[in-house]
């Protein structure tokens, strides 16, 4: 059917017309928004109708509605003003499977409709709790008394992380849907988890909040399934209002634990129920978790947690030095701060033991004696602070390769692993991330992607590997690369260079 365009609004438009017009529009939205942003929204939407300037669309779920009413309605309606002789508003049906007619589509309405008015009504009203109260249900839900906003030092490597929890915390399931963190361990995420918990809690008393652990969240599982009681398991996280998952790396490999995860994640984010994330690493890093969870992981914000530069860990100790009382002077964590790189954990550590060989040996400690005092600790390999080069040379020095080599084009089997071994710990034992990674090797972010996951995996299953990354990283942390003199020679440089010269196979990168 041929149209002639702008669209007159103030008739009906046919079935046909309605059909053409949408197609034309989505044509325009994937050239804007992208091919895997159109397809991961819009691939199911219907354009239902146009009534006076009103343009509907009809969404598979209240989840894709939500999200496109929140994050693409200017496109659209931009775009249909190119085509309509007014395009005044957007609205959202939701479809609800086998179509309805009459009586019952007004009665699915009404419901739909009610039950936004119900869900929405907590977030508006705000009760007073008292502090023991609050305690008391905060305990219940999971969440440990000492990680609250009040005590969080965010910096320059937390940023992001901070300004996100605080949203969600104020408006849950209206924002960030999920809200993932991403770190390596000991630089906040749990903390953040439980402080998005309280303060949530603090806004609404009433709500259901839930803090577990992937491993709790697989334990109640198994122990659902044993005790034939899934129906309680699914009514109790389904039902949260506030669903927070620490260590959900912790996932990957578990096909049927991912499958009840994937609905319930389903349910909450239908119900516009926030949910909160945590894990070692991106979720595109996860080992053999499903793609589907992958999407959904990556649907709202991914905020990585970086380690904390010089002022920022002067901060935290300061604040835990007032915290613990301790008769620790600025003097004594500047010097512990330039001394120790590592995440929060080893600084609280490295203050702890300085105070108490303070008491032990009750006088002031030299900051020059900072060092003598925490040698183990500053020697430890988290925090070493590595470059990207060090590993490089380190890891070409094993491979009796040059570095140029790791960043050539060079495909055989020898070099494709000692790269994918270099991006696997640079990866691990720097903040660099995945594009800056990348770039040191002239490849794009996937690359990088590919070569932690497949070295994660590799490791795993061969103790060769395994035994070879954990060599290097001993040697780096011993000495940086220099490593060539410890290291016995091959007994024949012929047969290295033969095998230096096999062809690799298809997944080498």
């Amino acid at each position: 059917m041929h149209n002639t365009y702008p669209l007159d609004c103030s008739v009906p438009l046919k079935k046909p017309q309605l059909k053409t017009l949408w197609n034309t529009v989505s044509s325009e939205l994937r050239t804007e928004l992208g091919d895997s942003t159109f397809d991961l929204w819009f691939t199911d939407f219907k354009l239902a109708k146009i009534e006076n300037g009103e343009v509907t669309l009809r969404a598979p779920g209240s989840m894709y509605s939500i999200w496109v009413e929140e994050n693409f309605t200017e496109s659209l309606i931009f775009t249909f003003s190119k085509y309509l002789s007014s395009c005044e508003r957007i609205c959202f049906e939701v479809s609800s499977g086998p179509k309805s007619k009459g009586a019952d589509s007004r009665k699915t309405a009404k419901k739909a409709k009610k039950e936004k008015a119900t869900r929405l009504k907590p977030s508006v009203l705000v009760e007073k709790i008292s502090e023991e109260k609050l305690l008391e249900r905060g305990r219940a839900a999971g969440l440990v008394e000492i990680f609250r906003f009040d005590n969080f030092v965010s910096g320059e490597n937390s940023d992001l992380a901070w300004a996100a929890a605080q949203a969600v915390a104020e408006s849950p399931g209206k924002t960030y849907q999920p809200l993932f963190f991403h770190s390596a361990c000991g630089l906040g995420k749990t903390h953040l988890l439980h402080g998005i918990g309280w303060e949530s809690l603090r806004r609404r008393p009433k709500s259901k909040i839930i803090f577990v652990t992937a491993e709790q969240f697989a334990n109640d599982y198994i122990d659902a399934i044993q005790k034939n009681s899934l129906v309680s398991f699914r009514k109790k996280y389904r039902k949260a209002d506030l669903l927070l998952i620490d260590d959900v790396q912790f996932l990957g490999r578990k096909e049927g634990l991912q499958q009840e995860f994937f609905h319930t994640f389903n349910s909450l984010a239908d119900l516009r129920k926030q949910i909160v994330l945590a894990s070692d690493c991106p979720a595109s890093e996860i080992n053999q978790l499903e793609d589907r969870l992958v999407s959904r992981f990556q649907w709202g914000l991914s905020a990585e947690l970086h380690r904390p530069g010089l002022e920022t860990r002067a901060a935290i100790l300061r604040r835990k030095r007032d915290d613990w009382n301790m008769n620790v002077s600025d003097e004594i964590i500047n010097a512990i701060v330039e001394r120790v790189n590592g995440n929060v954990r080893v600084l609280e550590g490295a203050l702890i033991r300085v105070a108490m060989v303070a008491t032990m040996n009750d006088e002031p400690i030299d900051p020059r004696n900072v060092g003598e005092i925490l040698s183990d600790i500053c020697g430890n390999a988290d925090t070493c602070q590595l470059s990207a080069a060090e590993i490089k040379q380190s890891v070409s020095e094993h491979y009796d390769l040059e570095v140029s080599v790791l960043d050539g084009k060079k495909r055989t089997a020898r070099v494709a692993e000692a790269r994918q071994v270099a991006m696997y710990l640079i990866r691990t034992l720097t903040d660099l991330s995945l594009v800056d990674i990348a770039s040191s090797f002239g490849k794009d972010h996937g690359t990088v992607i590919y070569a932690v996951k497949r070295i994660k995996a590799k490791c795993e299953s061969s103790a060769s590997l395994k035994s070879t990354v954990e060599l290097i990283k001993r040697r780096l942390v011993r000495g940086g690369s220099s490593v060539k003199s410890s290291r016995s020679k091959r007994e024949n440089p012929a047969v290295d260079r033969f095998k230096d010269n096999l062809p690799c196979d298809k997944d080498t990168v």
